[in-house]
């Protein structure tokens, strides 16, 4: 699996790739110390992500943010992850997903130690993202790569079609 640089070719590539996963579990507060509580729902769901493409093009052009790619050995695209820095000179990870059909391949650690290496260059206090409570398998892909639980949101995606999801800020602190 190779980890580079995106570029605005990739961007109609990655709209080919299926970032959809299937909802089985959900994690139910209280949120505290890492521990999620997790559940298997009565009816499982598809989740389908919408790709913004014009986000993803303002990271490939901005110098100060990044857009890395997984391409496989075959030069299909595994996945993305974008990233940038915030106010407090953490660096956000604004979005990391990996194709279905390429889950479990390694992608996602490799794109993640790509960011982290990234922010470490900046002297980065380390990262922060945010995913919600129905996408358990992220959830515990973060806690599995040093990510630390450090608050969530119940009102953050109050006004989307699916009621009762709730954001998850996860922090992997370098000090």
């Amino acid at each position: 699996m190779l980890i580079r640089k995106g570029i605005n070719a990739d961007l109609t590539r990655l709209e080919c790739c299926d970032f959809s996963f299937t909802v089985s579990q959900i994690a139910r507060g209280p949120f505290n110390d890492d521990d999620l509580h997790v559940e298997q729902v009565s009816e499982p769901w598809r989740k389908i992500y919408a790709l913004d493409i014009q986000t993803l093009a303002n990271h490939s052009d901005d110098p100060h943010a990044l857009f890395r790619v997984a391409e496989t050995a075959a030069g299909e695209l595994a996945g993305f992850i974008t990233a940038s820095v915030s106010w407090n000179n953490f660096v956000s990870v604004d979005y990391i997903a990996v194709d279905a059909g390429q889950r479990r391949s390694g992608a996602a650690g490799k794109l993640m130690a790509s960011v982290i290496n990234w922010a470490k260059e900046r002297d980065a206090p380390g990262l922060r993202l945010e995913t919600q409570n129905i996408n358990v398998p992220a959830c515990r892909f973060y806690q599995r790569n040093g990510f630390r639980l450090g608050g969530y949101d119940r009102f953050l995606y109050h006004a989307m079609p699916e009621k009762g999801e709730v954001a998850l800020f996860w922090y992997q602190m370098f000090s």
